[in-house]
């Protein structure tokens, strides 16, 4: 039995992937392909063996080619469903990771009490884990999708595309007043909410928040969260997100946060919760509240109302290089 040629090594591994009743025609496709190469190239001067090995390097990679003549697809999620996966990805994201951030810091305050950097490596471990869980599950969904679809369907997205799903307006134009109205409604909640607690609430309220914490603290918190609206207001007003905006933004949930931790963990913030719900509502649980896990939450809220701020301003300035660009190119 004389040993199989380079030739014979390639074409079986390129058509041992393929169906019955097409791999003997792409077999005879491939060798005639081969023998034409080899030829051209002794014909030239080459050594036969060398040429061969060239002829076979210039077809590729075996596995790549088997794909092709099955019509196989070569990727994980295919151009035609690639949009909705992202899509999907990111309201995923955007929605779960949040919830997940806040139910750790939840569980953690309530039934533990572990330190600031556990807490807030439970934290980061809890979101990692779940972000990879999204992220397998809805890529598996979506290949599932590509490959049970059929030929004439799999270059088709999932939901056609149509102009009204475009948004309202780009998002480098004026701050929406509906999300004006909400930052400044939340910021007004929290400075009532703030002079009711820590002015003393009285027989029929939970004192949560300590009204023993001094004067100037207080000015200030409610100050903080005054320039929080206020900033929002000017940025409607103004119609963008100015890069000074977003600093003041910035440096305003910087100190909100830097005092409340430090007035948290210096027990001046809060409470003897326990005992405060235990004779308001007649429980008697054992229970406590782990201020490091409120302090990462603080961390959180604080830190994604600056990045956020900061990432308007960004879009602002890209958006308005961008749209500027494009008016230049029309005239």
């Amino acid at each position: 039995m004389s040993p199989s040629t380079l030739t014979d090594r390639y074409i079986w591994t390129v058509t041992r992937q393929l169906p019955q009743e097409s791999g003997p025609d792409v077999a005879r496709e491939l060798r005639v392909t081969i023998e034409e190469a080899v030829e051209d190239r002794v014909a030239a001067g080459e050594d036969p063996s060398a040429a061969e090995r060239a002829a076979v390097a210039e077809l590729g990679d075996p596995d790549v080619l088997a794909r092709e003549y099955g019509g196989r697809p070569q990727h994980l999620v295919g151009p035609a469903v690639y949009a909705d996966y992202v899509r999907l990805l990111k309201v995923l994201l955007a929605v779960v990771l949040p919830c997940v951030v806040l139910g750790v810091l939840i569980t953690q305050s309530l039934v533990t009490d572990r330190g600031f950097g556990d807490v807030l490596g439970r934290t980061i471990g809890a979101v990692l884990q779940t972000g990879v869980h999204l992220v397998f599950w809805t890529t598996l969904v979506f290949v599932i999708i590509e490959r049970s679809r059929s030929e004439s369907e799999r270059d088709a997205p999932i939901t056609p595309w149509d102009p009204d799903q475009l948004p309202g307006d780009a998002p480098w134009r004026a701050p929406r007043f509906g999300e004006m109205a909400a930052e400044v409604s939340f910021s007004a909640a929290m400075v009532v909410l703030l002079v009711w607690q820590l002015s003393g609430v009285g027989e029929r309220g939970v004192q949560v928040l300590d009204p023993q914490l001094p004067l100037v603290w207080k000015l200030v918190l409610v100050g903080l969260f005054v320039l929080d609206a206020a900033v929002s207001l000017v940025a409607w007003r103004v119609g963008r997100w100015t890069p000074t905006l977003a600093a003041v933004n910035v440096l305003a949930n910087v100190a909100s946060a830097v005092l409340l931790v430090w007035l948290l963990l210096s027990d001046q913030l809060l409470t003897d919760l326990p005992t405060v719900f235990a004779e308001r509502f007649g429980t008697d649980l054992d229970w406590s509240v782990s201020y490091p896990a409120v302090a990462v939450g603080i961390v959180v809220i604080c830190g994604w109302d600056a990045v956020a701020s900061v990432r308007r301003a960004w879009l602002v300035r890209d958006g308005s290089a961008r749209g500027g660009g494009r008016r230049a190119s029309a005239q």
